[in-house]
């Protein structure tokens, strides 16, 4: 990047930084944001429960499904690098999916005050997949492993999008269980109003007005 802005190299800016390209510019950039976020959201709810005399370890246990869930996203692209250079767009909608679902479970909780939820039924496919590509490597490298039953690149492929699939549908029914909860219980209409206020007569709101 800095190559391309026309900054010359010196020898106090070390290559690897210079040759970076824009894309993995944003990547540290997006880190770095991420970083600063879950750092200070922290610190906020270890002063939050400090102040009530609760104890903060418990809250902080809710990052754990975040950890878990990039751990295996990075370990599956790592281990499967025909969806990584090849098929990567739906996987990453299969991952906003996820990320959506385990957002809007976190928001509903704290709405109906129910417990954190710490299980996100989307991380299973993920799981599985990272199973199955972790078999062929061990048995490889340390004679111990299991045949992979998404072997070729082919059946990777259909995985992928089966895991696209399978997010749409736990998303989408989520989210239409959520509105039509919320409009029965507040009866109303979800895009429209269910009781438009009735238009006082000109001559009852003249006579009010004096």
């Amino acid at each position: 990047m800095l190559r391309t802005l026309g900054i010359q190299e010196h020898a106090f800016i070390p290559s690897f930084i210079y040759e970076l390209a824009f894309n993995e510019i944003n990547i540290l950039q997006g880190s770095l944001v991420l970083f600063i976020n879950i750092f200070q959201s922290s610190r906020n709810v270890i002063k939050a429960r400090h102040l009530r005399g609760e104890n903060a370890r418990g809250a902080l246990l809710g990052l754990l499904p975040l950890l878990i869930t990039w751990m295996l996203i990075t370990a599956y692209l790592r281990l499967n690098p025909e969806i990584l250079y090849n098929h990567l767009v739906p996987f990453l909608i299969f991952v906003g999916l996820m990320n959506a679902y385990s957002v809007g479970q976190i928001i509903t909780a704290h709405l109906a005050q129910m417990p954190f939820p710490y299980f996100n039924i989307l991380v299973l496919p993920l799981a599985f997949g990272f199973y199955d590509s972790l078999g062929p490597i061990l048995h490889n490298k340390f004679g111990m492993g299991w045949p992979s039953i998404l072997e070729t690149t082919s059946y990777q492929t259909s995985y992928c999008l089966c895991m696209v699939g399978f997010a749409l549908g736990i998303y989408g029914s989520f989210v239409v269980d959520v509105i039509v909860t919320i409009c029965d219980y507040l009866d109303i209409w979800c895009l429209t109003i269910k009781y438009p206020r009735e238009k006082e007569p000109l001559a009852f709101i003249s006579k009010k007005n004096t």
